[in-house]
């Protein structure tokens, strides 16, 4: 179950809160639109930062021979094609001209004197950390030092299929009453949020509020019940069989899922992945035994192959004492654990000449290349592998400079902006990557690799370093001062990875001093001489990805892409600013008062129309988040400008502010952690960002800028254009959009007003004056503008900042939304999307509507309602049925206009579908008729009462904003639903689930074979 990517398809399945920067920063309908990650092109890319595993891309190519005089042509060039200039000689870099890394330091990195660290005498590994962030609450791991690439011959996919067993009964609890009291105990199931299995892992994760009676017991327990006493059942094997079939389905047999396994079979090619499938194969799937889970569990789950990580708000003396007495009588299954794979650096076998090829699928709408490099898979927990992975991030850092600067300076012909980052395809094997489009995409490779070897060749510059080493140096003081609100799954997690792997769990103190030690080591000369050692031992994997063969270049073609890349000097440097604008005089508030909502919350109001509300919270130390809101949004601009206004945004956001060039505005804010994004969407239009308390006045005059100086470049129409051709070629092909983009027509009747993607006649008129106009006409002036800042500093600091940068934006005229919501259609409405048998495209949605004042009780309601079906479907859907691997169900209230929405998604085969549905139909026509079981409401309202806290600063920006359209009393802050939840009845959940899930009004949608 790959985390990264489940969570983004999964995402794109259920298309629930899918609006990102087209819709406001708040809580979102639960239909809306299809959405792609940000560089469209859905692919598999984590950063090296993130988890288990993705893709990425990076390469290589024989460097010609420099010459200091080109011999003479036979022919003159003709004057369109001048002969090409003559190669320099690399640059000279000195001590490093012959540079070859040298054996790191096998030194172990240090280990935080918080967390204690002991072995039990069965060999139980155990990290224990006493935490209070976000406080009365506990995290609890366990971690199987075994995933996908230990399944035997013949049975792949046994890791994975024994994840899914553990939720199907131990010695204590059968299948049914294990999930029942994690529910009862608040704790939510479904895909991706207990386990995962990734190729070298398996962790099983709790997550608990220390205010229910037992708690932690019950989470002792579960765990050692799962690491000793399964019961594998052939019955329970074979129930389970076609929820493992399903997700397979999804993940492997969708146009992603079999793109990403064509890339992964590159990249696993001559290491010990090869041939790993972490899902299995069909057959795998349907031939897996009771006994085959059996032999794994019995052969890897072993106490010395097992770690428990407990972190939360419990003295570590009462943790080590429940440890002891939960596992101290495990013992192993069988004699000894076979060996370990070697997964330690250079056990690739590096490919010794470019790898081109293509791989497509009909339902797969993006056309785009692939390039990678693999990396040496350098030790994690040692201070010589640390060492070299920390420059091979910093080096990937530099390159991202080096290609926006070629990028916007015209030496790239790609259509989309570059990156490039350093990212794990798994525990012993790592890339460099990134993905791109055009209209070229042969030149584009070409020239992507030109400037790449460029760096290589003639040197990075010092300007480049100095922005790397800025921008690393400013995250690292960001961490020490957030430290103290470090919440538990960052150190669970880490102590997971640091059992696995080695990684790092030194203390912050000692990490962000380790590290700024290692940047004082480096030099340009030996990062260049890094990198040119890379390139030569690690050549290009170049893919071309697309619907057909016949759209894409070939792997001919992209050969002698690579073939041709000659090494590209860097563009001319631009000079750097040193502030973003002059600071404004402070416009005057004409009132200001305190706010009962939250603690010590204060507001200002000021002559433009726009009031500024500060919450102090220290929830993330150092961390100030924002959010400004005013109404309008693209309901008040003109039909079709639904599908541009996202465009229009995303040209401004990336072509820099007022004099400073986007490459300046990226090189002063890598000295800053200030970030901020515009946004329209359908009500509204806004800001949001973050930063830290240092840095908040620069997120406020980027904020004022983009108000008062926006511009676009062309680069920046350009990658526009190329996203808007891929969200209409998703449109087209990808079976999900297909099925969302008909339900939205079938919700809004038609409307022209509700056009989620731009027609081929809009994509040809775009232009810079027009995408401009577009963001102006909502972001130019200020009339209701709410700014929310909620964060650890002081309110003296706000108040100055809002008279400065807020109060003294340009006034515009009042106006705001417009409701062009025809209303939810009557009847039922049955709509089917025919998709391939074999697409893994297959499932079904439902939507109802209904009009619902916005109120707190309304919120919880919401809230405890879709508990409430949540596990009934999980129960009669998935676990009954046994054949839909995913199956949910939500309301989302329309804050603006009082149409609330709810939702139920599920995947499952053609042939399963109807019998999924009617599953779906009974269970809710059973709560109308009766309401929820006494046991239900309470396992309800326990999961929603774990849900109530102030674990980020977005609990307190969202009800902020909701002051818009509701007053303080129904805003829903996490204190009144608390309050609320406490008097919440069966009886009116019967009667909301009756109003939101109306079952003689509703649209269905199915996406099934044919």
């Amino acid at each position: 179950m790959k985390p990264a990517l489940w969570r983004k398809l999964l995402t794109l399945l259920f298309a629930i809160a899918l609006l990102a920067a087209a819709c406001a920063p708040d809580e979102h309908d639960a239909v809306s639109e299809p959405e792609a990650d940000d560089d469209e092109t859905a692919e598999v890319h984590t950063d090296e930062a993130d988890a288990v595993e993705t893709d990425a891309e990076p390469e290589e190519t024989d460097e010609p021979e420099p010459a200091d005089e080109p011999e003479p042509a036979d022919e003159p060039a003709p004057e369109d094609e001048p002969a090409p200039e003559p190669i320099s000689d690399p640059a000279d870099l000195g001590e490093f001209n012959d540079y070859v890394p040298g054996e790191p330091d096998a030194t172990l990195l240090p280990v935080d004197s918080e967390v204690l660290i002991d072995q039990l005498p069965n060999g139980l590994t155990y990290y224990l950390r006493s935490n209070d962030s976000p406080g009365k609450s506990i995290m609890m791991h366990l971690v199987v030092n075994a995933g996908a690439v230990l399944d035997p011959d013949g049975a792949e996919g046994a890791a994975h299929f024994l994840e899914h067993m553990m939720f199907n009964g131990t010695e204590r609890f059968s299948k049914n009453e294990l999930l029942q009291v994690l529910r009862d105990f608040g704790t939510d199931f479904g895909p991706d949020l207990n386990a995962y299995t990734s190729p070298d892992e398996t962790v099983y994760i709790l997550d608990f509020k220390l205010d229910h009676p037992g708690a932690i017991g019950l989470g002792f327990t579960v765990l050692s019940e799962w690491a000793s006493a399964a019961t594998l059942l052939p019955a329970d094997v074979d129930a389970e069989r076609g929820i493992v079939l399903d997700e397979y389905r999804l993940r492997d047999e969708s146009a992603s899922g079999r793109i990403s396994n064509f890339l992964d079979a590159i990249y696993y090619s001559g290491t010990v992945y090869e041939g790993m499938l972490i899902g299995g194969s069909e057959e795998s799937n349907l031939s897996m035994t009771a006994q085959d889970l059996r032999d794994f569990y019995d052969t890897w789950y072993r106490p010395d192959n097992m770690a428990v990580v407990v972190v939360g708000d419990l003295p570590v003396s009462e943790m080590e004492t429940l440890v002891e007495h939960y596992f101290a009588e495990l013992a192993p299954r069988t004699p000894t654990a076979p060996p370990q794979p070697d997964r330690s650096a250079f056990i690739a076998d590096f490919v010794d000449e470019p790898v081109t090829d293509v791989v497509t699928h009909p339902d797969h709408g993006p056309i785009y290349i692939s390039l990678d490099w693999q990396l040496p898979a350098w030790p994690a927990g040692t201070v010589g592998g640390e060492r070299l992975r920390f420059m091979e991030n910093l080096i990937a850092d530099m390159l991202d400079i080096r290609l926006d600067a070629a990028f916007r300076a015209g030496q790239l012909s790609q259509a989309t902006e570059p990156h490039f980052s350093a990212f794990p395809a798994a525990r012993g094997l790592r890339l460099y990557g990134t993905n791109y489009q055009g209209p070229d995409l042969n030149q584009a490779t070409t020239d992507y690799i030109s400037v790449v070897h460029g760096a290589a060749h003639f040197g990075f510059t010092q300007a480049e370093f100095d922005q790397a080493v800025s921008a690393i140096r400013t995250a690292l003081e960001f961490q020490l001062e957030s430290e103290e609100t470090r919440q538990d799954r960052e150190f669970s997690f880490g102590y997971a990875a640091h059992f696995l792997s080695g990684a790092d769990i030194s203390s912050t103190e000692a990490r962000v001093a380790r590290l700024s030690a290692l940047l004082d080591s480096y030099s340009v000369g030996e990062l260049t001489a890094h990198l040119r050692w890379l390139l030569e031992i690690a050549p290009p994997l170049v893919v071309s990805i697309g619907p057909d063969p016949a759209d894409v270049p070939t792997a001919e073609e992209l050969r002698a892409a690579v073939d041709a890349a000659i090494p590209l000097a860097p563009p001319e440097a631009q000079e750097a600013i040193d502030t973003l604008m002059a600071r404004p005089d402070p416009a005057a508030p004409t009132a200001e008062r305190s706010l009962g909502l939250f603690d010590e919350a204060y507001e200002w109001s000021f002559p433009n129309g726009a009031t500024v509300v500060f919450v102090p919270s220290d929830i993330a130390a150092g961390e100030v988040n924002v959010v400004a809101e005013s109404l309008g949004g693209w309901s008040s601009l003109s039909v079709g400008d639904s599908a541009l206004v996202r465009h229009a945004v995303g040209a401004v956001a990336s072509s820099g502010v007022g004099d400073a060039t986007a490459t300046q505005l990226d090189e002063y804010l890598a000295t800053t952690t200030a970030r901020v994004s515009p946004f329209i969407g359908q009500y509204s239009e806004g800001f949001s960002g973050a930063a830290g308390a240092d840095d908040l006045e620069a997120l406020f005059a980027l904020m004022h800028l983009y108000v008062t100086e926006p511009r676009i470049t062309e680069v920046a129409v350009n990658e526009q254009i190329q996203a808007m051709q891929t969200r209409l070629a998703n449109a087209e092909t990808f079976p999900q959009w297909i099925s969302e983009l008909a339900l939205l027509d079938a919700l809004y009747q038609g409307s022209p007003w509700y056009q989620f993607i731009a027609t081929q006649d809009q994509i040809d008129a775009t232009a810079g004056e027009s995408l401009l106009g577009l963001y102006q006409t909502r972001l130019s002036d200020v009339d209701d503008l709410l700014v929310a800042v909620v964060g650890d500093i002081d309110r003296a600091a706000v108040a100055d900042l809002a008279a400065r940068y807020i109060g003294t934006l340009p006034a515009g005229p009042d106006d705001t939304f417009t409701d062009h919501n025809p209303g939810f259609p009557a009847e039922v409405q049955r709509i089917t999307i025919p998709v391939e048998a074999d697409s893994g495209a297959a499932g079904l949605d439902i939507v109802f509507g209904a009009p619902t004042e916005l109120t707190t009780r309304n919120l919880v309601l919401a809230d405890v309602a879709s508990a409430v079906i949540d596990d009934l479907l999980i129960g009669r859907v998935r676990e009954q049925l046994g054949d839909t691997y995913s199956v949910g169900a939500s309301v989302s209230p329309d804050d603006a206009t009082g149409r609330w929405t709810a939702r139920i998604s599920a995947t499952g085969p053609s042939e399963g579908l109807e019998a999924s549905h009617a599953a779906i139909i009974e269970t809710v026509a059973e709560l109308i008729a009766n309401g929820p079981t006494d046991r239900d409401l309470q396992q309800a309202i326990s999961v929603t009462r774990d849900n109530y806290v102030l674990e980020s600063n977005s609990a307190i920006i969202n009800p902020l904003l909701r002051r818009h359209h509701a007053d303080d009393g129904n805003v829903g802050t996490p204190e009144q639903r608390r309050a609320v939840l406490e008097q919440i009845t069966a009886v009116e959940v019967q009667e909301h689930i009756a109003l939101w899930f109306n079952l003689d009004n509703r649209i269905e949608v199915f996406r099934s074979e044919q």
